[in-house]
């Protein structure tokens, strides 16, 4: 069984990247499935940020959870997440996935042993230096 499950150790390509470029960046979450406006951004903005080594973050309401990203190995326009964190001081933990179409993200969380909620998100314009 396990000689038909293709594995790719051997031809991991040697970058710097962890997760697509597309999936780089802050998100603005734009809506959450089962929850009203007020209650998404209840502590704040609610955003995903994503770092070219994968580590990210997540807030809505009173949820605060650090992501742990990788590029899925059967289809590179699906990146797929770990997670822990709080919801109102209680911990959580559980894996998503986001997919990714020209500046919007949609994708879905599995809060471990709970619910699951829908998100889409789009990208916030990058801030110039000066």
């Amino acid at each position: 069984m396990s000689d038909k499950i293709p594995h790719f150790v051997s031809k991991v390509p040697t970058v710097n990247w962890a997760v697509s470029r597309k999936f780089v960046g802050e998100w603005c979450i734009t809506q959450l499935e089962g929850f009203d406006t007020e209650y998404v951004n209840l502590c704040g903005p609610a955003v995903i940020k994503i770092s070219p080594d994968g580590i990210g973050e997540m807030n809505f309401g009173a949820v605060e959870i650090v992501l742990d990203c990788k590029m899925d190995d059967l289809n590179e326009q699906v990146l797929r997440f770990s997670f822990e964190g709080g919801d109102e001081g209680d911990p959580i933990s559980g894996r998503g996935y986001s997919l990714s179409e020209d500046r919007e993200i949609t994708g879905r969380i599995f809060l471990h042993c709970g619910d699951e909620i829908g998100f889409k998100a789009k990208k916030m314009a990058k801030v110039r230096r000066v």
